[in-house]
């Protein structure tokens, strides 16, 4: 691995661990797959709840004879209202089949045309939103979610839950159906301060909110739904990898872990550890977005093992160089020497 060697007087961008700016310091990684989603499941109703769509099955009768009793079937249409023969309109949206029972009833004696009439209503058909999953998540593909749970948490739980290297960011694309198909306000939308969902509406009939799933999940206030038609994008983390080179026994490039922090002395760990008993200068040599010239971050061995916040966090793309110094250069001259005499093992 080529490194250019540290050595010689601080450059502009060359800090020391404990006293290295605010901007450098990395925080902790936040993992999405240890984050409760359950707090946003969907609220809106539970799974024998009828819906837009739906096709019943109403049977009303006026007495306990057979002649006596009307079968229909009838579809729930986009207002959330049934129209039956003779009794006209009812909303039956939202509730379950018992109270749907109830509302006919209730509707059939205020028309006139029963006095205690019994209500059956049962499921012909369901009305399912065909949602499409990729990204990382197990098994991406297309999944059929009821309306009453067709949400972000719903549709990751069907395409068999987050993959290993699943971001916390999801964007979701709905049909753009206009006033109509807005979906409801929830907390945390873009307007306030500390928002875990972004929204777009571009031209190409889609509109689109991202959502954060860690900061959505410590809110737990919202649903985030999902219409038929849409389309659910889990963001894959690709890290860069850590390079370690320098005083250690394995120097290569490591994958950098998803969901899992990484410091110095990991770092070093993964590269079989220094491979000099004196090495304690180490250079964590970090890519800046905004420069062409990397930050330069010292770090001393010694200190990392006594002190957390010696040990700095790393990230994607570091490069972590054990450094060679006046004691380690005397320790391999002194390794070589003792070899050269004796032929036997080193003094340390």
């Amino acid at each position: 691995m080529a490194v250019v060697l540290l050595a010689g007087c601080r450059s502009g961008n060359h800090y020391y661990a404990q006293s290295m700016p605010r901007s450098l310091r990395l925080t902790a990684q936040s993992n999405p797959q240890e984050a409760d989603l359950s707090r946003l499941a969907s609220a809106t109703g539970g799974s024998q709840t009828i819906g837009r769509g739906d096709v019943l099955e109403i049977s009303i009768a006026a007495s306990l004879s057979k002649d006596d009793q009307f079968t229909m079937k009838v579809r729930v249409a986009d207002d959330g209202t049934a129209t039956l023969p003779d009794i006209g309109p009812v909303t039956l949206a939202g509730v379950e089949p018992q109270a749907a029972e109830a509302l006919i009833g209730q509707e059939a004696v205020t028309n006139g045309y029963y006095r205690n009439p019994t209500v059956t209503v049962s499921y012909l058909s369901r009305k399912m939103n065909r949602v499409r999953v990729i990204g990382a998540v197990k098994e991406p593909s297309t999944y059929e979610l009821p309306p009453g749970e067709s949400d972000v948490v719903s549709a990751i739980a069907a395409a068999g839950g987050l993959a290993e290297n699943a971001g916390e960011n999801v964007e979701v694309r709905n049909p753009n159906l206009g006033l109509s198909g807005r979906r409801p306000v929830v907390a945390g939308a873009p307007s306030t301060p500390h928002s875990t969902v972004s929204a777009t509406s571009p031209e190409d009939g889609m509109k689109s909110f991202t959502v954060n799933l860690v900061s959505a999940a410590k809110a737990g206030t919202s649903t985030y739904v999902v219409q038929d038609g849409g389309v659910v994008m889990v963001e894959k983390r690709d890290p860069a990898p850590v390079k370690v080179g320098g005083l250690v026994h394995k120097p290569d490039e490591y994958d950098f872990p998803i969901g899992k922090d990484l410091t110095v002395l990991g770092a070093i760990s993964l590269a079989g550890g220094t491979n000099n008993q004196l090495a304690d200068k180490v250079f964590v040599i970090r890519p800046l977005v905004n420069s062409k010239d990397p930050a330069v971050i010292q770090v001393s061995l010694r200190k990392a093992k006594k002190m957390g916040r010696e040990n700095i966090l790393l990230g994607p793309g570091d490069i972590v160089w054990v450094e060679q110094t006046t004691g380690t250069v005397f320790m391999e001259a002194l390794q070589l020497i003792r070899f050269g005499v004796s032929g036997s093992a080193p003094l340390f």
